[in-house]
């Protein structure tokens, strides 16, 4: 008797290998420009979590570089002189904003629209000092919001161009 096909253990056994293949390639394809600025949003939403919680369990004061118009953001902490240095934590050297995703303008009541220049908020072991809109645009135009509450460590991330909570 010829019989032709597959048994059901080559089929599970090439359904896994398949499987295991595509865990390795997905991940390394590129990503779109929509998801690149979704994470990037709720990345530096954590990163803000992140420094204020640091900030007041280390007793020390980071801070937070922003440059309107540009994907430049970079997280720094204060040294003992007074200076700025890089934070010794490895989470925090890294830029929460992926490339191409620039910070479009940031909004703190007391100093208003910022849309170009350099603006650095200060995270404190009281935690941000203002509260803060940060503005995040992809090359296509399209926008999430970043809003930071002052000293209660709350950030939330909104899909589109919010200027007040919601």
């Amino acid at each position: 008797m010829n019989r032709r096909g597959f048994t059901l253990i080559e089929i599970a056994v090439v359904l896994a290998i398949i499987g295991m293949v595509m865990m390795l390639v997905i991940p390394r394809l590129p990503s779109t420009e929509s998801e690149d600025l979704k994470t990037s949003a709720r990345t530096l939403a954590s990163t803000l979590r992140y420094m204020e919680d640091r900030a007041a369990t280390a007793r020390t004061t980071y801070y937070l570089r922003l440059e309107p118009g540009t994907d430049h953001v970079k997280v720094l902490e204060a040294a003992g002189d007074g200076s700025e240095k890089v934070p010794e934590d490895p989470l925090l050297q890294q830029s929460p904003v992926k490339e191409g995703i620039e910070v479009a303008d940031v909004v703190i009541p007391r100093l208003g629209k910022v849309n170009e220049g350099e603006l650095r908020l200060d995270i404190g072991m009281g935690g941000l000092r203002d509260f803060t809109i940060i503005h995040l645009r992809s090359a296509k135009g399209a926008f999430w919001t970043v809003m930071a509450f002052p000293s209660s460590g709350k950030v939330k991330v909104y899909e589109g161009y919010q200027e007040e909570p919601l």
